[in-house]
């Protein structure tokens, strides 16, 4: 019998994919949840995208073959069971849609522009530490699935790297970041970030599931910024560049590609994440102070960016 969740998340293929091929994908989705089999997980993950970019629907299957390719390089002993034909045409199909004009592509393409002409490395820094505030709530609501819980420590890592441009931070401070740091790699990698049955309720909201942080890799960018946080208080800016990729993961692609049929840049909730994206840049070019500064990211930080409302 297929799980609630499961047949929630399969109501939601109905609305991408012909009926005719339904029972096909719900039999192999089911079998492959039910027997822990990621390999086929991985396969049915590639099939679907594929299918979405014979149907003219790029942004799905930029997520289908993402989370395939995400299965697949996640250990070698599922990297061995997936054929090579299926891993390297997977691989050519998302570099094809990398170069198409997708919302995914052209947000972090326009970040990586303007920070490269117009901003310094403090002020980059800060720009990717608004959008981590973000994604606290976000983090807050999944670290209570097993085996995610580093993502209800965002809050504290925001706190001391904020702290640690105006002051120095401890030993065991730096040791906290450089343990949530290695976490977001290892959970990347691990078999709870990649269940999909495994989901988390949202108010007025559809529920939202680990792997759905795979849209940008946020937990590689994640991981990436703490980084390059810790090699900047180690030695410095020129041992460390400050990292452009966090800044777009709010936008949470997947998630709303999951879980909703609209097209994905006239979604309320995309739009006002690059409305915030755009006012934080607006920010950092301001003459900000560090209070100044503290203040968004508290509000930031409270911030429940997948309802459906717009708080206050």
């Amino acid at each position: 019998m297929i799980s609630k969740l499961l047949s929630n998340l399969l109501q939601l293929f109905h609305d991408v994919i012909p009926a005719r091929n339904m029972e096909e994908f719900e039999q192999r989705l089911t079998k492959a949840q039910e027997r822990e089999d990621l390999p086929a997980l991985s396969k049915i993950y590639y099939d679907l995208g594929v299918h979405c970019m014979k149907n003219d629907d790029p942004n799905r299957a930029m997520m289908y073959l993402s989370r395939s390719d995400s299965i697949f390089s996640s250990r070698d002993d599922i990297f061995d069971q997936v054929k090579e034909s299926v891993r390297e045409d997977c691989s050519d199909r998302i570099g094809e849609l990398e170069e198409l004009p997708l919302l995914t592509n052209q947000i972090p393409e326009e970040i990586e522009q303007l920070a490269g002409q117009y901003l310094d490395d403090l002020r980059i820094r800060i720009w990717g530490l608004f959008t981590i505030s973000r994604l606290v709530q976000v983090g807050s609501r999944l670290s209570v699935l097993e085996g995610c819980e580093v993502l209800g420590e965002l809050g504290t890592a925001v706190d001391l790297m904020f702290r640690s441009f105006q002051e120095p931070i401890s030993q065991e401070e730096y040791q906290f970041l450089f343990d949530v740091c290695n976490e977001l790699y290892d959970l990347g990698d691990s078999e709870c970030f990649t269940d999909m049955t495994r989901q988390v309720d949202v108010p007025n909201s559809a529920p939202i599931q680990a792997f759905d942080l795979n849209g940008l890799l946020t937990l590689t960018e994640l991981n990436l910024y703490i980084d390059s946080h810790l090699r900047l208080l180690s030695g410095g800016p020129k041992n460390s560049d400050a990292e452009t990729g966090v800044i777009a993961c709010a936008l949470l692609p997947d998630y709303y590609l999951r879980s909703c049929k609209d097209d994905l840049s006239k979604l309320p909730q995309i739009q006002r994440e690059i409305e915030r994206i755009q006012s934080d840049l607006d920010f950092i070019c301001s003459q900000f102070t560090w209070q100044d500064a503290a203040e968004r990211i508290a509000a930031y930080k409270e911030l429940d960016i997948l309802s459906v409302f717009r708080l206050k």
